[in-house]
């Protein structure tokens, strides 16, 4: 990824939009609300109510803006528990990781930026891990690694899934909406919000290596690709139920894995439970669980197989050259056999949610 993107999300990310105008009104409402007495009271306990309501106002407003900025993390009447911090390791080569680990999101990059602790319910990483997309509270939020130039968007429900497109100027993500789950592509600075199909499964969607078409899972289950430029779906693969899919780094090749098996092009490369998928040096690859060891496969181009071998742990995902795997102690990054580094330690009873290394 080039300079050229950087100056060009830098761009995007200048026409943020405004906090919303009715925050301050909407919060007066429910201090005023809150603090209004059951009984009628004196003039000059009127007075006092309306000062300190007007008060909390302003604290809100000011906490507002500096929580959306990624500043100060507000948490009103709960009390809750320090927890350990996460020390992210960044592997040679990567520009950022970004880990969700109990809820929580730390981000590392090779600025030496992080944000850490941070509640959310799912994140991705923009080219070059110059920022960072994650479903926080209701809204779809984006902010700088150390936490700033954020801008952030009502989503309307939780945000499930998120994947940043290669050229930085989309997001894809998933809502959590009534019953059903909802696709939709906002542009990289938070406006120009767009749905794309109002019944989709709640699978991470994957982006062409063009950025001008998006792959996701519909509601019935089939892998579909949405043309950005043509406005057109084209249902692919498989009619069992879509479980993972990944498009090719570099051209057209969509992977997908069902229930019981890896498939590209039609083809079943492989068959058994898909506990990850997705590009492994340019290759189709897929992870499959076993009792001790996750098995890790890899492709040609025609679909032949051309590499199998055994990882501790389970697979989170490929990136690159590399296989992300985590342990009830720790998160690894690995090549084969032989571990390349440790991402992050952890604690015996963490839950690794995922993991992406940009």
């Amino acid at each position: 990824m080039s300079s050229e993107v950087e100056r060009r999300l830098e761009a995007l990310f200048a026409e943020a939009p405004e906090p919303d105008p009715g925050a301050g009104e909407e919060a007066l409402h429910r201090a005023l609300r809150t603090l209004h007495p059951a009984a009628p009271a004196r003039r000059g306990l009127r007075t006092a109510v309306l000062a300190f309501a007007a008060a909390v106002v302003l604290l809100v407003i000011a906490a507002g803006s500096l929580a959306a900025a990624g500043a100060l993390h507000v948490s009103f009447g709960v009390k809750t528990k320090p927890r350990a911090t996460i020390r992210l390791v960044l592997p040679k080569g990567a520009s950022g990781v970004a880990a969700i680990v109990d809820g929580r999101l730390s981000v590392v990059t090779n600025d030496g930026l992080g944000l850490q602790g941070r509640p959310v319910s799912a994140a991705a990483l923009s080219p070059r891990a110059l920022y960072v997309a994650a479903g926080i509270g209701d809204s779809l939020v984006a902010m700088a690694p150390d936490g700033r130039r954020a801008w952030s968007h009502p989503a309307g429900g939780k945000v499930v899934a998120i994947a940043w497109a290669p050229d930085g100027f989309r997001i894809a993500y998933v809502v959590h909406v009534g019953h059903r789950f909802v696709l939709r592509v906002i542009y990289g600075n938070g406006i120009h919000d767009t749905t794309i199909d109002r019944s989709v499964r709640p699978v991470r969607p994957s982006w062409r290596a063009d950025s001008l078409a998006v792959a996701y899972v519909g509601g019935g289950g089939r892998a579909v690709v949405y043309d950005l430029g043509h406005l057109s779906r084209d249902i692919v693969g498989t009619s069992a139920p879509v479980t993972h899919l990944a498009f090719a780094p570099v051209g057209r090749r969509l992977l997908v894995a069902t229930p019981d098996s890896a498939v590209l092009g039609g083809k079943t490369l492989a068959t058994g439970e898909v506990e990850a998928l997705g590009w492994f040096h340019g290759r189709p690859a897929a992870a499959f669980p076993g009792v001790t060891h996750a098995i890790v496969r890899s492709f040609g181009a025609g679909g032949q197989h051309v590499d199998a071998f055994a990882v501790p742990g389970t697979v989170v995902g490929f990136s690159g050259g590399l296989v992300v795997v985590h342990t009830p102690t720790r998160v690894l990054a690995g090549w084969r056999e032989k571990t390349v580094g440790t991402l992050l330690t952890l604690q015996r009873r963490s839950a690794v949610e995922d993991v992406a290394i940009g």
